[in-house]
């Protein structure tokens, strides 16, 4: 047990993830997003007149138009957004 520890973090300290660094990345989340951020998100997307945005955990949901039609929908915190 003590061998694969020594390995895994072997092969990590040359990805840099037990040196203390941390990963740096563009993507920022949903989650980690303000309500104007997820708004401008959702314009990108097709989706307008946004009403009753808020967080439901990591989770944003709301309500609007898309393509013309009232949509309620969730957006997860990988982004993807599902309409109910």
């Amino acid at each position: 047990m003590r061998i694969t520890a020594i390995l895994c973090c072997s092969v990590l300290l040359g990805l840099g993830a037990c040196s203390g660094e941390r990963v740096k990345s563009d993507y920022v989340g949903p989650a980690a997003m303000t309500q104007d951020q997820v708004v401008q998100l959702l314009n990108e997307h097709g989706y307008n007149e946004i009403t009753g945005l808020h967080k439901n955990g990591e989770d944003w949901v709301g309500s609007g138009y898309k393509d013309g039609q009232p949509v309620n929908f969730d957006i997860d915190k990988k982004g993807t957004i599902r309409n109910k």
